[in-house]
């Protein structure tokens, strides 16, 4: 059976980037290029925040390894005594910039200076150093010249996820109105969403670090981020509404308009999204209503009764701590 995959972009970006830095190096005819090959590698990343602090972290342990490498190797030669003092000065040393991740990479730099065969070891490491630095602008490029637009994914699961949780929302109001009816993949949907929520988030981390460099670019990002913890939270309301529904055992006069108020909550969540006006006055009328209706109610004849109360009252109290929750929503979605 075949094998199938998908060549990304970050794949291409980093291919074109180490051909370009091998190209620019041999251009510059210095003998290796190995150090501009991989620093370009590592350079390129899912944001341009994130190739700039990789590739300034690489290219000061190319720096120290060059250092440190040439250092010992004038003062004590290509010995094994070298090699092994200067693995231990290395790690030393990168243990007090707190550099630990690097220890590796430095190691090896130091010791492919030190093994160099070049008869003039201060201008081969300067080459070195030179080669890394054109793997990191050259990869630095690339990633900015063909960026992914974040932003974009960010909107689609922002609108996905909303359809979801109207999704959720009429089935709540369904199971209000039809005490029979109990729709058990309303579990499925929550758990669903979480997953989604999770994915999403990250994918609005990756947004804010495209947009470090812009005020208005970091503020739009975090209410991107509080727009999905919100469906988070709002995805556990209604799944604490359905099961309060499931301890509705008999019919109650306010049951039709919570599940009105519910299905109307759905749209005003729908347009503060959007930045449109809610229907607040519509709203507050009807909850006000719903409060003088269960507080002129008289008192449950029976256990079923009363348990359909006690649920219908939790629900109600649910259902108003999730329209004061949307009352903090930010336009995200046009």
């Amino acid at each position: 059976m075949a094998v199938k995959f998908h060549v990304g972009g970050r794949v291409l970006k980093t291919s074109l980037a180490v051909g370009l830095s091998v190209f620019v190096v041999q251009s510059l005819e210095f003998g290796d290029v190995t150090l501009a090959a991989i620093v370009a590698v590592v350079t390129i990343q899912r944001t341009f925040y994130r190739s700039l602090l990789q590739s300034a972290e690489r290219l000061g342990s190319v720096l120290l390894g060059t250092m440190l490498g040439t250092l010992l190797a004038l003062i004590l030669g290509a010995t094994p005594l070298s090699y092994s003092l200067v693995t231990l000065v290395v790690i030393l040393a990168c243990l007090r910039l707190n550099w630990q991740e690097n220890v590796v990479v430095v190691t090896v730099v130091a010791i492919g200076v030190m093994a160099s065969p070049a008869e003039n070891l201060p201008l081969y490491s300067f080459e070195q150093f030179v080669s890394a630095l054109i793997g990191a602008v050259v990869a630095l490029g690339v990633n900015f010249m063909f960026a992914p637009s974040h932003q974009n994914a960010v909107l689609v699961k922002l609108a996905s996820l909303e359809i979801l949780l109207q999704q959720m929302m009429s089935l709540v109001a369904e199971e209000i109105l039809r005490i029979e009816s109990r729709y058990e993949d309303l579990e499925q949907k929550a758990e669903n969403m979480m997953q989604e929520i999770n994915l999403s988030l990250e994918l609005s981390k990756l947004f804010r670090e495209e947009q470090r460099f812009s005020i208005l670019g970091e503020k739009l990002a975090d209410e991107y981020q509080e727009t999905f913890r919100y469906y988070a939270t709002q995805s556990e309301r209604l799944l604490e509404m359905h099961y309060l529904a499931k301890h509705m055992i008999s019919d109650m006069p306010q049951a039709a308009p919570i599940a009105r108020l519910l299905c109307i909550l759905k749209q005003v969540q729908s347009r503060r999204l959007r930045g449109k006006n809610a229907h607040d006055r519509l709203l507050t009328r009807i909850i006000e209503n719903l409060d003088a209706s269960f507080e002129e109610m008289e008192m449950p004849k029976n256990r079923a009764e009363f348990l359909t109360r006690s649920a219908l009252v939790h629900l109600y109290q649910e259902i108003k701590r999730y329209y004061q929750r949307t009352k903090r929503l930010h336009q995200v979605l046009s």
